[in-house]
């Protein structure tokens, strides 16, 4: 079931990926809508709301979360739920910045409120913010026996995760169909990394190398 949903997302961002490389109008009357849509109160509390949860996502955080996940996971001896998250999160760059170069896509011709450079589709951001929450709502929910603390926190994880989303949007550095790219991209390879994942992690508990 896993690989099934990502194969699907995975071609649905190689059908994306083609429509913003080679017809990339067909794609402006969604974009301007949710572009408009989002932008169209840019308060000053609103900008700093957004600029403070896109570095979730981003350079400034993501280490420090993966330090401080590292650590407890060490100490505990997740070592299988350690690999999967540091790992999935440190491929998710490499492979954006190898995307980005292929598709070419140039940023929003609007103002930017934050500065970045380089291509935008995919949004590294959104990959990247699906992926390391995404790993610790698998991870956490999976440790947990109360139902009611699982929905919560899949909940609150998933509106942070659509929170970086729009932040990049609002911010005028990516299209929507850069975050709908980076979020099928991430998507995609969680999915089909997860059974690898519970598979490892089910033979060392058995085998004791972990807890």
């Amino acid at each position: 079931m896993y690989q099934l949903g990502a194969s699907f997302g995975l071609i649905l961002f190689v059908i994306l990926g083609y429509v913003v490389k080679f017809y990339p109008h067909v794609l402006s009357g969604f974009d301007d809508k949710v572009q408009g849509a989002i932008r169209c109160e840019m308060l000053e509390a609103l900008t700093v709301f957004f600029k403070f949860v896109t570095h979730f996502a981003g350079f400034v955080y993501v280490p420090v979360i993966l330090v401080v996940f590292t650590a407890f996971f060490l100490i505990k001896k997740w070592y299988a739920e350690l690999i999967f998250l540091v790992g999935n999160v440190a491929v998710m760059p490499v492979l954006v910045h190898i995307l980005k170069g292929i598709y070419g896509r140039s940023r929003p011709s609007v103002v930017h409120l934050v500065v970045e450079y380089g291509f935008s589709f995919p949004s590294g951001h959104a990959a990247t913010g699906l992926m390391v929450y995404g790993c610790l709502m698998v991870l956490i929910c999976q440790r947990l026996h109360s139902s009611s603390i699982k929905w919560l926190i899949r909940v609150l994880l998933t509106i942070f995760i659509v929170l970086i989303g729009i932040s990049r949007v609002y911010l005028g550095v990516h299209y929507p169909s850069d975050i709908l790219g980076g979020w099928l991209l991430s998507g995609s390879l969680l999915l089909l990394g997860y059974p690898i994942y519970d598979e490892w992690r089910f033979k060392w508990r058995f085998k004791g190398v972990q807890k």
